[in-house]
């Protein structure tokens, strides 16, 4: 092997088949800011050009290593360790994407912590796309490592591709060879024989989830056993050592339902699914939920029946009361299909509809089919539902005779689950399909193309703007100080963390910037980023919203994926100027640099900086501001225009 490079650090990455993330996986390890270490690869025996890749790099920090057949990861990563010469050992997964200053952080941590025999960091869940759809779970949770000493035994809580280990602790342990929780295992070997195992508190791997993952794929039941063969070592090491300590009967408590549950799992799975329901099951609420629909069913004669999933606070949530409002049809049933968050919209619901909440009948077969009896014998003229998939799952069950419509706000991308897919089956039931812009209607075009849906179908599909109500004076805004604010709710596509992290970078700056949220985003925003957001919560009351709205001089949207945002809708009523990512149908009403700033950014760190520049550039340039504001607000009163939102639906939804 060829050593003319520092052995402080040896990276290792097992490939099979990642030909179509690999060669950003590799170039994130070569352009890393500390640029001295070796580089194994060991190609897993791919059938796809994954080898082809590998060897178009000439960089000779790279040493391939080639499997003439699948051997699997594990072997594979043993491999790699037998050959490595690093005092540090790096994990890197074929798919995932390095930060360019992970390695150097670790290495420096673990030269100044010389106890410490793993360390991880935080990372950030990326799609197929490179685009950000999360945070690991446990990451907020485990900021120390007496978090982690606690926790580790019990559930896994740090991310194998963010890990580097010292190669004198590494190399004695090695990876268990099994198909899943590898490295799982061996990290309880390392925390039973009381090594110290930390993790960074901050973002340095972007971690990619798809459809081909071992996470997505894994064979849960073989999965749980092996869990259960790690607790046992773990236990017995703990035991026999004389280590065991007070925590570490969590541990063992653990161990023991573990068991109990694979006992039960193994013997009978439905079983079990039912069982399990049944604990979690809010009896209570499924009692009430019943007696309450059959109540509701039994007293109306409804001409409509709608399907929305909840009542609480959120864009598609404030259209659908705009709906029930228009149309008015007081003696119609409305079924909520999920839990609420909150209440904000239930009392609007309430007065123009008899509001169900059912989602615990959703939870077994046999009441589905009593709530589809209830619906049939009540024999509505129409049925209305978005973003419901119960909904899409009735209709092929309902009365030929119930004309049947449906709502999409977004479409879903074409390789996820959404409306689109849900709707394959009914969708010669659909007599109207609504959409809010021109964009999703020409993604809906372009997907029943791609699944041989008859070109009929098309004609189906309708077009109605969403509205905001008219606000004919704008308050002039404060230029002593720039508000930048994120109105809605703390889901993964809005991104609110991104929006954390730039609020945190432009507080360095030491700039008259304040970064206002409005929502439940509170658990979306990393503990170290949340002394410069500033945090309003929930805000149902209209007026308190509209004071709000009058004082920001910046909307932020940074989602992956939207249809058109009712509060992008509301900022420009108000002279607030939005600044989005370039996704879904924003691009139809923001136009860029007339009534707002588009980014087309779809790296992380790139749209962090496109966002940043344009914030500032308007900070500094208040002339442009308030021209742009006042085009927003302009436009605003033109298009979104609530006469045409209500004759448009109750055209629609018309039963006499």
């Amino acid at each position: 092997m060829d050593t003319q490079f520092d052995t402080t650090l040896t990276v290792l990455m097992p490939v099979y088949n990642a030909s179509l993330f690999l060669k950003d996986a590799i170039e994130s390890v070569l352009n890393q800011s500390y640029a001295n270490f070796e580089f194994i690869i060991i190609n897993d025996g791919s059938t796809d050009n994954s080898l082809e890749i590998i060897k178009s790099f000439t960089d000779k920090r790279i040493t391939l290593i080639n499997n003439e057949r699948n051997l699997g990861i594990i072997k594979s990563r043993n491999i790699g360790l037998k050959r490595a010469t690093g005092k540090y050992i790096a994990n890197m997964d074929a798919d995932d994407i390095s930060l360019p200053t992970r390695f150097e952080k670790q290495i420096d941590y673990l030269e100044k912590n010389p106890k410490v025999a793993i360390l991880a960091s935080k990372l950030v869940l990326i799609n197929q796309y490179n685009k950000e759809i999360g945070y690991w779970p446990e990451d907020n949770s485990t900021n120390t490592k007496q978090d982690i000493s606690t926790t580790l035994p019990i559930i896994n809580c740090i991310g194998q591709p963010t890990i580097m280990m010292r190669s004198s602790v590494v190399k004695v342990f090695g990876y268990k060879e099994f198909k899943n929780n590898e490295d799982w295992g061996m990290w309880l070997e390392v925390l039973a024989s009381e090594y110290e195992i930390d993790k960074l508190p901050e973002v340095l791997l972007r971690y990619r989830q798809h459809s081909t993952s071992t996470t997505v794929t894994a064979n849960k039941l073989g999965v749980e056993k092996k869990i259960i063969s790690f607790k046992y070592h773990y236990l017995k090491y703990r035991i026999t050592h004389g280590v065991f300590k007070r925590t570490d009967k969590r541990v063992l408590i653990s161990y023991l339902k573990d068991c109990l549950k694979y006992l039960f799992k193994s013997l009978s799975p439905r079983l079990y699914s039912v069982g399990l329901t049944l604990m979690k099951l809010n009896k209570a609420n499924f009692v009430k939920q019943y007696f309450t629909a059959r109540k509701v069913f039994k007293n109306s004669n409804a001409p409509i029946i709608w399907f929305f999933p909840a009542f609480h606070t959120g864009g598609a949530e404030r259209v659908h009361a705009s709906i029930l409002e228009a149309v008015n049809a007081k003696n119609s049933i409305t079924l909520i299909t999920s839990k609420s968050d909150n209440a904000v919209f239930l009392d609007t619901f309430s007065k123009y509809t008899q509001v169900i909440e059912v989602y615990d009948l959703l939870k077994f077969d046999f009441s589905k089919r009593w709530l589809v009896k209830q619906i049939n014998n009540q024999n509505p003229k129409k049925a209305f539902g978005c973003n419901s998939e119960f909904y899409y799952k009735v209709i092929p069950n309902l009365n030929t005779s119930i004309e049947c419509i449906d709502l999409v706000h977004a479409f879903v991308h074409k390789h996820e689950i959404g409306p689109e897919k849900w709707s394959i089956a009914c969708i010669d039931k659909l007599s109207h399909r609504i959409v809010i812009n021109q964009k999703t209607k020409n993604d809906f075009i372009e997907f029943y193309n791609e699944n041989g849906i008859e070109k009929k179908y098309v004609s189906n599909i309708q077009l109605i703007s969403n509205f905001v109500e008219a606000n004919l004076n704008v308050v002039p805004k404060s230029t002593d100080n720039l508000k930048v604010a994120f109105v809605g709710r703390g889901s993964e596509e809005k991104r609110v963390g991104l929006i954390a992290k730039l609020a945190n970078k432009i507080s360095k700056q030491h700039l008259n910037i304040e970064f206002h949220f409005i929502g439940d985003v509170t658990a979306s925003i990393p503990p170290e980023f949340k002394s410069n957001c500033i945090l309003h919560g929930v805000i149902s009351d209209e007026k308190i919203l509209s004071e709000l709205y009058n004082q920001f001089h910046i909307l932020i949207i940074a989602s992956t994926r939207e249809g058109f945002p009712m509060v992008i809708m509301e900022a420009m009523m108000h002279g607030v100027v939005p600044i989005c990512t370039n996704v879904g149908g924003i691009s139809e009403h923001v136009i860029q640099n007339k009534t707002g700033f588009l980014i087309s950014s779809l790296e992380e760190n790139d749209i962090i900086t496109d966002f940043e520049t344009k914030i500032i550039e308007l900070y500094s340039n208040r002339n442009e501001l308030q021209k742009i504001a006042e085009e927003a607000h302009n436009y605003a009163l033109l298009h979104f225009n609530k006469e045409v939102f209500n004759s448009s639906y109750i055209k629609l939804l018309a039963v006499n």
